[in-house]
């Protein structure tokens, strides 16, 4: 009983959330038609994005391209997850691939909100606290957290400048 209470308070709140929505969506498209000033800047912005932007879909019209782009992604949160997973299961938790995933995905976008380059400190705050609720403790998901963030994150460029270089003197680049 008290659950349905919360449940339809929670929706009722939501609803409104909603129609406010609605309501702030409604007055920006009728102030963008009814101020010719910010329909003028509009369309000089569009304007001059546009040939960029009809060069990019061009480019990516080509459905392989389009399912490289979306595959990668995919993989490369998944090789993330399963990183951010090895270095749980090495301090004895045992979490699953959908939690990892999800964590993993929430900390990346919240550490991109957050204007401190690379996320550094933000990622490690949000993955901790990701590992913590997902049963690790504290003292074990900050060690696997420094541990993954140090090989994924700090190590790579270490080894990457001296490639660059490489590629540089070797006429690669």
């Amino acid at each position: 009983m008290l659950a349905a209470a919360i449940f339809g308070l929670a929706f009722g709140g939501l609803r409104i959330l909603l129609w406010v929505l609605v309501a702030v969506l409604f007055a920006c498209i009728v102030t963008v038609f009814v101020v010719r000033r910010i329909r003028a800047a509009i369309h000089e912005r569009v304007a001059r994005w546009w040939p960029d932007v009809r060069a990019t879909l061009t480019a990516l019209g080509a459905s392989h391209k389009l399912t490289l782009l979306l595959l990668g992604s995919l993989a490369t949160e998944l090789l993330f997850a399963l990183a951010l997973g090895l270095f749980a299961r090495s301090f004895g938790a045992s979490i699953g691939l959908a939690e990892l995933l999800v964590v993993n995905i929430s900390v990346s976008l919240l550490a991109s909100f957050i204007p401190v380059p690379g996320g550094i400190g933000v990622a490690e705050f949000g993955l901790t606290v990701g590992l913590t609720s997902a049963g690790m403790t504290p003292e074990t998901a900050i060690a696997a957290v420094l541990l993954y963030r140090i090989s994924t994150f700090y190590v790579p460029p270490a080894w990457g400048f001296p490639a660059l270089l490489w590629l540089q003197r070797n006429r690669y680049l």
